[in-house]
């Protein structure tokens, strides 16, 4: 076990839905009391394009995530940031996990 494993606790986990429209994390999960320290997120089904500095991803503007790729967050300005877009006609999953 990593001692940042052994120091945060997991709170909250959801399945976000990533489609045509550019989408973020759900805010009630974000903007917790207290924040999240880290919320890890997992790709599933299909390739997504991301960015954490606020603005919104295009289907081709963006960092690229395929499916079985691990994303890190930290802090709740990344999480805040963070915002997510298919890249082709199939919509994607992505879990995300919160830490505190």
């Amino acid at each position: 076990m990593a001692l940042e494993e052994a120091v945060l606790q997991a709170y909250a986990e959801e399945d976000i839905t990533v489609a045509g429209s550019s989408i973020g994390l759900t805010l009630t999960n974000v903007l917790s009391t207290p924040p999240p320290k880290k919320v890890e997120l997992f790709f599933e089904d299909a390739q997504v394009r991301v960015r954490v500095d606020g603005t919104a991803p295009t289907s081709s503007v963006g960092e690229i995530f395929n499916p079985f790729d691990r994303q890190t967050l930290w802090g709740p300005a990344q999480a805040y940031n963070w915002r997510a877009i298919r890249t082709g006609a199939s919509s994607a999953t992505v879990r995300a996990r919160y830490y505190r």
